[in-house]
C-alpha cells in the first residue's frame, strides 16, 4: 500500500513539473488576435471613366495581395495570382477574415513575366519592409504587363469593412503624334521612325515615391513605321488625338532630372526620321522642354505624356508640345457627375477685354505701336470636384488658333488641361497667323469625361461671353485699327 502511494505521489509530481514547464514555455509566445472581423477588398487597375488606357495597360495579368497589421507588421493574409486566365482583368475583389485592428494593405499588380525581374520573391514570407525596399528591372515593356503598386491604411470598423485599393503605375507612357508644318502642306512627307532615348528600365517600387534608383539603367527604343506613314497637317479637330491614334507609344520608369539643365546622358528626348520629297532628315526634341517650370526634363510615374511633334524644314529642330495627364486610378468619386457648383469660370482677373469681347489680334497695338506678337483671350478656371476628374479645354479651329502654354509678362503658366483641385488655372487662346484681312474664328469649350461644361450660360437675356449656346465661346481674330 505504501509503495502504491509513492507511485501516485511521483506521478503527481511529474505532472506538475510538466505543467509548469509548459506554462513557462508559453509565456514568451505572443497570443494571436482573434480574426473576428471581415475585410472586403477591391483592387482596381483603372477608373470607370479612364480614357487614357491603351491596350491592356489598365489590367492585371498577375496580382499579389498582403494584409499586414499596422502596429507590428505581422501578415494576417496573403494571396498570389501568378497567371490570371483566360484574359487579364481590370478589377479583383476578395473578402478575408482579419482581426479588428488597423491594417496596411499592399498589392503588386503584374509582378510576373519574363519582361521584368523583382529584387525579391513575392511569397508568404515577404515582409512589409521588403515590399517597401523592393526594386524592379525590365528588359522590355509589354503593354499588358505594366507594374502597379497599391498601398493603403485601413481602419477596421465593425464586422465588415470595405476598402478600395487603387493601383499606381510605376511607369510613364509617352504617346507621340507627329504632324508636318503648314509650310510643307504641298510636300510629300513621310515618317520613317521614332526613337526614344534615355528610357529608364529600372525603378524603386515605392508607392508615390520620387527617389531615383542608383545606378540607373537606360535604353534606346526605336519604332520603325511598317508602312509608308504619310504625315498630315495638324488637324483642326483635336478630338482625334487619342491614345489609339498615336504614331508610337513608349513606356519608361520615372526619370527625375537632377538639375534644370539638359544632359544627353540621362535627359529623355525623341529622334524622328522624316523623308521630305524622298530625302531623309533626322529631327531631335527634348521631353518636357516647352515652358515647363516644374518637372523640367523629367518623366513622372503614373503619368501619360501627350506629345504633339511638329517640325520645320530644313533646320532639323523638332518642336514638342507636351501635355502631362494624370494616369490616375482614383477611388470611386472620380466617376461622380460634375455639378455647376463644382467649377468657376470667368475672364482672367475679371477684366480681360479679349475674353469679354472674344477678339484677339496678331499683331496688336501697344502704346500706338504695332507689336509683332499675338494678344490673347484670357480666362480663369477652377474645377474643385469630383476628386481625380480631368478637365480639357478644346478649340474647334486648331490651325488658326492655339492655346498658349507659357507664362506672359511674368504671370502664371497658361494651360489647357488639368485635374480637379483648389488651384485656379489660366487659359489663353491666341491666333497663330498674321492678320490677312479676313476674319478668322474658333469656338472654345471645356469638357470633363466628354461632357461640356456650361461656361457661357444665359444671364437674363444675354451671355457673359460671345457665343450662341451655354457651352461654347466664340473667339475671333480681327485686324488692329
Amino acid at each position: 500500500m505504501k509503495r502504491s502511494n509513492n507511485i501516485r505521489t511521483g506521478l503527481w509530481a511529474l505532472f506538475m513539473i510538466m505543467l509548469f514547464a509548459a506554462c513557462d514555455k508559453n509565456e514568451n509566445v505572443p497570443v494571436k488576435p482573434d480574426k473576428d472581423a471581415r475585410l472586403s477588398l477591391s483592387f482596381t487597375a483603372r477608373a470607370a471613366t479612364d480614357g487614357l488606357i491603351k491596350g491592356d495597360d489598365g489590367k492585371f495579368s498577375s496580382l499579389a495581395i498582403y494584409v499586414f497589421n499596422q502596429s507590428d507588421g505581422t501578415c494576417e493574409f496573403s494571396e498570389f495570382l501568378p497567371d490570371i486566365t483566360p484574359e487579364a482583368i481590370s478589377e479583383y475583389q476578395r473578402v478575408v477574415s482579419v482581426s479588428a485592428l488597423p491594417k496596411i494593405v499592399y498589392a503588386v499588380g503584374n509582378y510576373e513575366g519574363t519582361d521584368k525581374s523583382l529584387s525579391i520573391t513575392l511569397d508568404e514570407n515577404t515582409t512589409m519592409k521588403m515590399l517597401d525596399d523592393m526594386t524592379v528591372t525590365s528588359n522590355s515593356f509589354l503593354g499588358g504587363s505594366v507594374l502597379m503598386i497599391g498601398r493603403k491604411e485601413v481602419t477596421v470598423n465593425g464586422p465588415l469593412t470595405e476598402a478600395e485599393i487603387p493601383m499606381r503605375r510605376l511607369v510613364a507612357r509617352l504617346d507621340v503624334y507627329v504632324f508636318k508644318n503648314n509650310d510643307l502642306k504641298d510636300d510629300d512627307v513621310q515618317l520613317v521612325s521614332l526613337e526614344f532615348v534615355n528610357q529608364v528600365m529600372n525603378s524603386r517600387c515605392e508607392y508615390q515615391g520620387r527617389d531615383m534608383i542608383s545606378p540607373v539603367v537606360t535604353n534606346r527604343e526605336e519604332r520603325m513605321m511598317t508602312t509608308d506613314m504619310i504625315l498630315q497637317n495638324m488637324p483642326s479637330d483635336v478630338s482625334v488625338i487619342v491614345p489609339e491614334n498615336a504614331h508610337a507609344s513608349f513606356y519608361s520608369y520615372q526619370n527625375i532630372a537632377a538639375s534644370a539643365e539638359k544632359d544627353d546622358r540621362i535627359t529623355p528626348y525623341l529622334l524622328a526620321t522624316i523623308k521630305i520629297n524622298g530625302k531623309e532628315f533626322k529631327y531631335k526634341g527634348y521631353i518636357t522642354d516647352n515652358g515647363q517650370i516644374s518637372d523640367k526634363y523629367s518623366l513622372n510615374q503614373n503619368t501619360v505624356y501627350r506629345i504633339i511633334a511638329m517640325f520645320e524644314h530644313p533646320d532639323n529642330e523638332l518642336f514638342l508640345k507636351i501635355i502631362p495627364l494624370p494616369w490616375t486610378v482614383s477611388e470611386s468619386q472620380i466617376g461622380s457627375q460634375v455639378t455647376e457648383g463644382d467649377y468657376v469660370f470667368d475672364a482672367y482677373e475679371g477684366n480681360d477685354a479679349g475674353a469679354t469681347t472674344g477678339v484677339v489680334y496678331f499683331p496688336y497695338v501697344k502704346d500706338n505701336v504695332p507689336v509683332s506678337e499675338t494678344s490673347y483671350a484670357s480666362y480663369s478656371f477652377k474645377l474643385t470636384a469630383p476628386a481625380g476628374a480631368v478637365w480639357t479645354a478644346t478649340i474647334t479651329n486648331g490651325l488658326e488658333f492655339f492655346f498658349n502654354k507659357e507664362s506672359t509678362n511674368g504671370g502664371p503658366v497658361a494651360v489647357s488641361k488639368g485635374i480637379a483641385g483648389e488651384k485656379e488655372c489660366l487659359i489663353q487662346v491666341g491666333a497663330t497667323k498674321s492678320w490677312s484681312g479676313v476674319e478668322r474664328s474658333t469656338y472654345m469649350y471645356i469638357t470633363v469625361d466628354g461632357e461640356k461644361l456650361k461656361i457661357n450660360p444665359l444671364q437674363g437675356t444675354t451671355r457673359r461671353f460671345p457665343g450662341d449656346n451655354d457651352t461654347d465661346i466664340l473667339i475671333t481674330q480681327v485686324g488692329y485699327q
